[in-house]
């Protein structure tokens, strides 16, 4: 018999990074009288590996501005993100509490991202996550294809002996939508963290998420409805008021 499981994103879904990142991409790109709106950036990098990140955004600005960004451009950018990653990173709102619940009730999960291997580990131990998905963590590195295709998802689904149609995958990205919709699972469209665009949650939609959650207290209740578990502690873990 086949297992439920939920397969987590990691930037902008369990870090606040997708933040962290929009903001230090224009402060960068505003050396060079250029930037992104939030709804420009989600579009156009957000989910993306870093390597093709820094691609986009060079062929982008050499398009919009005719003359290309210098070479240090790139590791300027992702040495600053690094820096900032490892000091500001913070676990979002929720998560603790979702992925205690989920260890109370038995129900396997996995990160899943884009990140390489060390950076992503980095990440995790920054914000004092690594311990909560230790051994269960996918990244770029661990498959032939990053997303959108879907074999990372695919990876850890046959780890946990849990059918793709059993699967639950949260993310943040239109990328990261699309991998989980090819993987054949039920993709969370996860809108909670600061960066959002005003039209972040159709976006997803569009690309194939079947669910939206506002905060980690509605992934859990999709969580709930998704595994059928109908006794619901209260997401905080305190007493209801009557």
């Amino acid at each position: 018999m086949s297992r439920k499981a939920v397969l987590f994103d990691c930037d902008g879904v369990l870090i606040n990074t997708e933040e962290i990142g929009f903001r230090i991409l224009c402060e960068k790109l505003a050396e060079y009288d250029f930037g992104y709106t939030r709804e420009e950036y989600t579009e156009l990098v957000s989910g993306v590996p870093q390597n093709k990140c820094i691609e986009t955004v060079r062929a982008d600005f050499l398009e919009r501005k005719g003359y290309e960004l210098p070479e240090e451009f790139g590791p300027d950018l992702w040495n600053a993100l690094t820096e900032t990653f490892l000091r500001e990173a913070q676990a979002i709102e929720g998560i603790r509490e979702l992925l205690q619940h989920l260890r109370d009730n038995n129900i396997p999960y996995a990160v899943c991202s884009n990140s390489g291997a060390t950076e992503l580990v980095q990440k995790l131990r920054a914000t004092g996550l690594y311990d909560d998905f230790v051994p269960y963590i996918f990244s770029k590195d661990h498959v032939d294809n990053a997303k959108p295709a879907p074999d990372m998802y695919l990876d850890a689904a046959k780890l946990f002996g849990a059918k793709p149609e059993d699967c639950l995958v949260v993310e943040d990205s239109q990328t990261g939508t699309e991998a989980g919709v090819a993987a054949g699972m039920t993709v969370i469209g996860f809108v909670g963290e600061q960066h959002r665009c005003d039209h972040e949650a159709e976006h997803l939609m569009d690309a194939g998420a079947k669910l939206i959650a506002l905060s980690h207290e509605q992934t859990w209740d999709h969580v709930c409805d998704f595994v059928g578990l109908t006794l619901r502690p209260p997401f905080y873990g305190k007493d209801l008021e009557l």
